[in-house]
């Protein structure tokens, strides 16, 4: 089955803002994009004019994140709860190099939802319907990582990704895991774009 990964790529120009910012951002320069998205801020570490990979940003919040998408999302069936752990669309609008990224992520924020549609199911299946006994127990990155240079993946900005992640959980104290496919770093956050694969 194709894998589910971001098809990102052409160069961006940008513009450093001035002031003593601890990041520095800068702004989207490209006519093709959305108004919002071109109204965005562009962080430090995703500027097209990077020449060496910055450092890859840690773990963060995204744990918590994580716990809530299995114990908010996945266990009662309700997407909206982890919709902020998504890639954002003006984010994705800029890092996107193709004529019509609205209509891209509308097709992988569909399948984001359908994705906890599917987890819910598997969970009521493994908890045989006791959803009670659901409970999270972490969250993990692999070595499955890369810094994506500009056209790797159809993408005018870089960006770190990290691919086949784990949520832990237990279910009546019993293991589990799900595979998270693809997170990309915007800024020093990490967001999903797959969270299976691409479909």
């Amino acid at each position: 089955m194709t894998s589910r990964r971001d098809f990102l790529g052409l160069s961006l120009s940008s513009l450093a803002l001035p002031g003593a910012l601890s990041t520095t951002l800068l702004r989207a320069q490209d006519t093709t994009a959305t108004p919002s998205a071109a109204a965005t801020e562009i962080p430090e570490s995703n500027r097209a004019s990077l020449t060496d990979p910055p450092r890859r940003p840690r773990l963060g919040d995204v744990t918590d994140r994580m716990r809530r998408l299995l114990m908010d999302s996945c266990v009662p069936d309700q997407p909206a709860p982890s919709h902020e752990l998504f890639l954002s669309r003006e984010a994705f609008a800029l890092i996107k190099a193709i004529s019509d990224p609205n209509a891209l992520y509308d097709r992988i924020f569909r399948a984001y939802e359908e994705d906890i549609h599917e987890l819910h199911a598997r969970l009521l299946e493994e908890s045989h319907g006791d959803l009670t006994q659901v409970a999270f127990s972490g969250f993990r990155f692999t070595g499955r990582r890369g810094w994506v240079r500009l056209r790797e993946e159809t993408n005018r900005l870089p960006y770190w990704a990290q691919r086949h992640s784990w949520l832990d959980y237990t279910i009546g104290g019993r293991p589990h895991a799900i595979e998270v496919r693809t997170m990309i770093a915007w800024g020093d956050r990490w967001f999903i774009t797959h969270l299976n694969e691409f479909r």
